[in-house]
């Protein structure tokens, strides 16, 4: 089975929750229905903010049965990649951007038993994907400025024909491989993201903020399922 045929995964950024409430936030998203919880580590430099250490994300672990995905946005990224499997990581997204030799490094995060993959900012050209996608799990297409949904930045349709093209790169290689865009994510984007390929859906702070979370995913669900036509 394909990861289109298995159906769209709908997880949310805890990033985005009430960080004094966390334990709460983490069951709530759990009972209203998400697929996974995705959790953004962040420097202070290769990205301005700074975000989940280790230690919050093996604090929480225990929490929930749902899997950990963790973006990391951070300069040398596999230093981080020992500490944050030790903390109950499920799937590691290092930036492409972020090292000099992609292939060493995703053989070094894979030797930490943890699934991996590569997030790719909205300027990163996709022909770097080509040698080495049939050695990922995921591909993280980015549809706003990373780090930036603190600051009102918003979706950015380019994203649209990036997904194309990454589909297009994994199925000429017969790989398998999710494809999940994250980053300024509303109801309305889900068809055209879906249609374009997409197979996971990373959704911001506009989940914190709805009445009923357990109903807004199960819009965006609906949605997903009728996808606009190419």
């Amino acid at each position: 089975m394909t990861e289109r045929e298995k159906g769209i995964r709908l997880g949310a950024a805890l990033f985005n929750a009430d960080h004094g409430k966390l334990a709460e936030e983490v069951a709530r998203l759990e009972a209203a229905g998400l697929d996974f919880i995705h959790l953004d580590v962040y420097d202070g430099y290769f990205v301005s903010e700074v975000g989940f250490p280790p230690q919050t994300i093996s604090a929480l672990r225990p929490l929930t049965k749902l899997p950990f995905e963790v973006h990391l946005g951070a300069i040398d990224p596999i230093r981080f990649v020992p500490r944050l499997a030790e903390a109950g990581t499920d799937l590691v997204i290092f930036h492409i951007e972020s090292v000099a030799m992609t292939y060493e490094a995703i053989f070094k995060a894979r030797m930490c038993n943890v699934k991996v993959g590569l997030a790719l900012t909205l300027g990163t050209p996709l022909a770097i994907l080509e040698p080495v996608i049939t050695l990922v799990d995921t591909i993280l297409l980015l549809s706003r400025v990373t780090g930036e949904g603190t600051q009102g930045a918003s979706f950015d349709p380019l994203v649209l024909p990036r997904i194309r093209g990454a589909r297009e790169i994994i199925e000429s290689a017969g790989a398998e491989v999710d494809i999940q865009v994250g980053g300024g994510i509303k109801p309305q984007h889900v068809p055209d993201l879906i249609s374009a390929g997409a197979t996971s859906l990373t959704l911001g702070g506009g989940l914190y903020r709805v009445p009923d979370m357990a109903k807004e995913v199960a819009k965006i669900r609906s949605l997903a399922s009728r996808k606009k036509p190419k």
